[in-house]
């Protein structure tokens, strides 16, 4: 039978200790919440027992997948993480994973070239996989992600766009047509916005006069208001008259849409190595060169911490001088 004890901070606490399996445990506000849940527990727990039943890897990519994927905000991003674990990982029992071979998924990685801060992630989404495998589902011990040495975080993109490779990519823009891509590139640099809030901005979150555009939701879950120079509102002013869309950059249907237009237009003018997140790095850095302090900046551009807004501030050594005099 299961433990059900309240605890000093008006929890329910149901606890189950069998010969051979993981203890579990799990807080209640009520009594019967607590007793529910032991029972299932207790029942899943005869079932190994009678079937010997072994989890799988995979299956623990899969059932993550299936349960916790749906309620992220980067659905496609994480389902693309794990199908590729899927890939690079061997369908093993999960109690066979061990650390020798996390060990082994982080070396091959390093061999081919990826960064170690690349990888930290990576490992960082499987541990937490595996936590909630050990955790919630009571299908392993412990976590063998945690005891293996992490590679170092690489340095801190420092891209900046030139002069001269900005009036590249506008000259391009304007030769083949994609006058939507230009205003997309000069919004990101007068706004600082990531490209997926660009992309979901609409007529009715804009105040043109006011200067202000509103995100309800962006990649941090909170909402925030933009202030949008004259240039700013010029762009979007000049987007809106091109099409009748409720969505004011709705030449694409999707980012991915957008970036392979990206990408090609880079291609044909030999500009390497831009992505169009560096115009928000770009953005930061202009809005500290203009006199903006760190709270200013951070504001604007959404960023919880100012250690995060730090990696996207890469100051000129010749605008530091106009400042300093």
């Amino acid at each position: 039978m299961a433990s059900i004890y309240k605890h000093s901070s008006d929890k329910w606490i149901a606890v189950i200790r069998r010969t051979g399996f993981k203890t579990r445990t799990k807080s209640f506000t009520k009594h019967s919440d607590a007793k529910q849940w032991a029972v299932v527990q207790e029942s899943q727990i005869a079932q190994q027992k009678e079937h010997g039943i072994k989890h799988s890897l995979h299956e623990a990519l899969n059932r993550y997948l299936s349960e916790f994927v749906p309620s992220y905000k980067g659905i496609k991003t994480a389902t693309w993480q794990i199908d590729f674990l899927k890939r690079h990982l061997a369908d093993i029992p999960l109690e066979d994973f061990n650390s020798s071979h996390a060990a082994s998924y982080r070396d091959q990685r390093l061999a081919n070239g990826v960064s170690g801060s690349s990888i930290n992630k990576e490992l960082n989404f499987l541990s937490k996989i595996l936590d909630v495998a050990g955790k919630e589902w009571g299908w392993i011990d412990n976590n063998p992600v945690k005891n293996i040495t992490r590679p170092k975080n690489g340095k801190h993109r420092e891209r900046r766009p030139t002069q001269s490779e900005l009036e590249t990519l506008r000259n391009e823009c304007e030769r083949s047509g994609n006058y939507h891509v230009w205003r997309m590139i000069e919004f990101a640099i007068e706004t600082g916005m990531r490209q997926g809030e660009i992309l979901s901005l609409t007529v009715d979150c804009v105040d043109i006069t006011k200067q202000i555009a509103h995100l309800a939701d962006t990649k941090n879950g909170g909402s925030r208001d933009v202030p949008l120079s004259k240039r700013a509102c010029e762009v979007l002013s000049e987007e809106i008259s091109c099409n009748q869309s409720h969505r004011i950059f709705s030449k694409w249907s999707s980012g991915d849409g957008f970036r392979s237009t990206y990408r090609r237009i880079c291609e044909r003018t030999g500009i390497t190595d831009l992505r169009f997140h560096d115009f928000r790095h770009e953005a930061a850095s202009r809005f500290f060169e203009m006199g903006l302090n760190q709270f200013q900046v951070a504001a604007i551009t959404g960023h919880k911490t100012l250690q995060s807004l730090h990696k996207y501030t890469h100051l000129k050594a010749n605008d530091l001088l106009k400042l300093l005099g």
